[in-house]
Parts: C-alpha cells; sequence; structure tokens
C-alpha cells in the first residue's frame, strides 16, 4: 500500500460492476493537476529515458520499500539514464495509482533521490490494463486518464490474452474511444502477450489502429527458444517498437534489464538503440 503522504481522499466512480475509486475530490479539481511539469534542464543533461518502471515503492508489484526505489534508480543512473517515468499499474484493485496520488508519490521519491544524491529526474506516468478497466474508463474525461507526464498526449496500457479473439472485442472499442479523446497509445510489452506471439496479424491490426509499442529490454536475454525472445527479436529487427523501456520491478533482477540494451544493439545498431531509449523516449517526456 502506499506511504501515508501517497493517500489523497477518494471518489468512487462507477465502473460496471466494479467501483475505481480515483483520488481526486471532483473532475475539476483533477484537471487543474494534469499541465504537465516544466523540467528545468538546464543542470540535467539528457540521456537515457526508462519509458516503464515500477520504482514507486509500495504501490504495486515493483519496488518494495524507498531503499529498493534509490538502489534501482542508482543503477539506472549507472547505464546513462537521466530520466525515468514511474509507471505503476493501473487496475481496478489499485485504486490508489491514479493521477493525484501518482503525482504526489512521483514528487515524495523524487525528494528521496534528491537526498541521496541520485540524479535521475522522475515523471509521472502510469500502465494501465484496458481489459480489466473496460468499460469504466469510456465515462471518465481526459484528464482523469493516467498518461506519460499526465499531459493527455500519450498512454501506456497492456493486455493480457491467450487469443486476440478473447481481447479484440473489448479492447479495440477502449483503444478508440481513447484515441478520439486525442491520446497516442503505447502498447507494453507486446512480444509477452500470448495472442501476440501466436498470431502475427495481431501487430498488423494494431499498427493499423495507430498503437505505439514498446519492448521491455529484458526480453531479449531470455532463452533464444522462449516465445518472448523470438517475438522481441522479430519485432525488433523489423522496426515496429518506438521506444524501450526496463519495466524495472525489483533490484535483483535489474542486470538482465540493462544487458537487454546491450543485445538490442547487437541486433539492430547503437543508433536503433538511441532512438529507442534517448530520442523517441524525448516525445514522451515533452522535452
Amino acid at each position: 500500500m502506499p506511504s501515508a503522504k501517497c493517500r489523497l481522499k477518494k471518489t468512487a466512480f462507477s465502473f460496471g460492476d466494479r467501483h475505481l475509486a480515483l483520488g481526486i475530490g471532483n473532475a475539476r479539481r483533477s484537471c487543474m493537476m494534469c499541465p504537465a511539469k516544466v523540467l528545468d534542464m538546464t543542470e540535467r543533461q539528457i540521456g537515457k529515458i526508462d519509458v516503464h518502471t515500477h520504482l514507486l515503492p509500495g504501490v504495486d508489484d515493483g519496488c518494495a520499500d524507498r531503499q529498493e526505489s534509490i538502489a534501482c534508480a542508482r543503477i539506472l543512473v549507472d547505464a546513462g539514464y537521466t530520466h525515468a517515468f514511474c509507471t505503476p499499474h493501473v487496475w481496478p484493485d489499485l485504486p490508489h495509482n491514479n493521477v493525484l496520488q501518482i503525482e504526489q508519490c512521483v514528487h515524495d521519491l523524487q525528494a528521496e533521490l534528491d537526498r541521496a544524491h541520485v540524479k535521475l529526474q522522475l515523471l509521472s506516468g502510469g500502465e494501465m490494463n484496458l481489459l480489466s478497466l473496460a468499460p469504466g474508463i469510456m465515462p471518465l474525461a481526459k484528464c482523469q486518464i493516467v498518461t506519460y507526464r499526465m499531459a493527455g498526449e500519450y498512454a501506456l496500457f497492456d493486455f493480457w490474452a491467450e487469443l486476440w479473439s478473447d481481447a479484440a472485442e473489448v479492447l479495440m472499442p477502449v483503444i478508440s474511444h481513447l484515441q478520439g479523446q486525442g491520446l497516442k497509445l503505447v502498447l507494453a510489452h507486446p512480444e509477452r502477450i500470448a495472442a501476440v506471439q501466436c498470431d502475427d496479424a495481431v501487430i498488423d491490426c494494431l499498427a493499423d489502429m495507430g498503437v505505439l509499442l514498446q519492448l521491455n529490454s529484458w526480453t531479449l536475454t531470455e532463452p533464444k527458444d522462449s516465445a518472448n525472445y523470438r517475438t522481441a527479436v522479430r519485432l525488433l529487427t523489423e522496426d515496429r517498437y518506438f521506444v524501450i523501456g526496463t519495466d524495472l520491478h525489483k533490484a535483483n533482477s535489474m542486470a538482465k534489464r540493462i544487458d537487454g540494451l546491450k543485445v538490442a544493439e547487437k541486433l539492430t545498431s547503437a543508433g536503433t538503440v538511441e532512438r529507442l531509449t534517448i530520442t523517441n523516449p524525448r516525445k514522451l517526456a515533452g522535452l
């Protein structure tokens, strides 16, 4: 559960037969919190930007406490990262992971990193599971939806399904609805999704809808005969990915997440990895 600093007043919004408690007093207050923060770049050179992390302590299945968050952040800095998005899971059963509370937790963790002299700039975000959030996400105002920087431009999502037919009927209308609100959607780790692994046409379908793809770096360190590895390599060498993220969760698994970047460079080029870890992520960061 989040620290006391991260707990804010909750208002329940009906999500069909579920309720999602958003940490907002009302829609107007939420919308006032949405404009992206202007980063002071005078003292920070822009290096790699991690677009997918579970750095926030105690809010999901990621870092357990602030010590682990700091340890993971140090490893990122040592690997050349200057920025990282905190993208906790956004699920109906994790009601504290919403626009206001994620912003507060990012602010609190940034203060901890600054005190520990870890030169990593944190940015807000979230990883929405659209299958579990549908259909209740549909009535929400755009600025109540968790997006990169809470800026209402790009949004990270995932889904889990064995077959595309198990997800498409629910997922496609939600994707179209969010795009109709002006959001550019980024699918997290498609190489890990069984429905993608077993059907090459799924990626074509999503690409036709304008969905961007995010690679999990560590999947490139998986056994070469694994579905994760084979799918990641195929999509990477076909130049289908928009960005690479570590999807870091725990300090003890950080090595493979950094090693995956080296594998990506060998499979493609240093320029490709720079584009996927710096150039394109800067668009998400508004830099």
